[in-house]
């Protein structure tokens, strides 16, 4: 048996099944709608509407995806099951059949409900899919997930950013420091030697920790004098006129 004598095989009893299903829940629909004093021109209409939009729904489920195939297979159980609720409707009442209140406003209901759905549904089968940019470079067709890669791409080494050099900061002078340097020179000039940590403290009116970084400015100059002095005494000098004049 080739494929197609194997698909009729299937296929034929198939919509035999479908077709008498069909006949028998349309006449259930038909004279529910009449009991809810649906003319009978229109109450046809129901069955119609019914078994079209479960018809719809199923072969819209072969071509949508995601959600929307979910939102397709709902409507195909709502619909069936509406329409197997009016044959059970029908059959259950006595010779005369009576719609109640709320069967009446269901009927009512109904067509603005199917076309609303069956609208969506159109509007799902029409709407081009949805393709993510990755999965388009990659060749994933739609509905497709996209294959998940072994390893992660590897980056390429960015080359580290050259920074200027930095410049060592230049020690911000003190305008105490500055004076007491100052005093400490006068003092030099004045006694021959500098003064001490606590003398240059007292004279310049300076902190003791500013007295001090001071006198060690002083004494890493080059040009500083050293705080040992030979200093003459009046002695001296007689000693050396008396040996110039013998």
């Amino acid at each position: 048996m080739n494929g197609k004598a194997a698909r009729s095989v299937v296929w034929l009893p198939g919509l035999a099944v479908a077709a008498g299903a069909a006949a028998a829940t349309a006449h259930g629909l038909y004279e529910v709608a009449v009991a809810s004093r649906v003319p009978a021109g229109i109450a046809w209409l129901y069955p119609l509407i019914t078994d079209g939009l479960a018809l719809v729904a199923y072969a819209a489920t072969a071509r949508l995806t995601g959600s929307a195939a979910r939102y397709a297979w709902t409507v195909v159980v709502v619909a069936a099951g509406l329409s197997g609720l009016a044959q059970a409707i029908y059959l259950a009442a006595d010779e005369t059949l009576e719609a109640s209140p709320a069967v009446r406003f269901g009927i009512g209901a109904w067509p603005a409900v199917a076309a609303a759905v069956v609208a969506h549904l159109l509007y799902l089968l029409t709407e081009p899919p949805v393709v993510h940019p990755r999965a388009e470079q990659a060749g994933v067709q739609p509905g497709e997930q996209a294959p998940v890669q072994a390893h992660a791409v590897q980056q390429p080494p960015v080359a580290p950013t050259e920074l200027p050099p930095v410049e060592p900061a230049k020690p911000v002078e003190s305008p105490q420091r500055d004076r007491a340097q100052d005093e400490a020179r006068a003092h030099l000039a004045e006694h021959g030697r500098l003064p001490t940590v606590s003398e240059l403290q007292d004279r310049a009116g300076v902190a003791r920790g500013t007295a001090a970084k001071a006198l060690k400015g002083l004494r890493d100059e080059p040009t500083a004098p050293h705080p040992l002095q030979l200093v003459r005494t009046p002695h001296d000098d007689e000693n050396t006129d008396s040996r110039t004049t013998s």
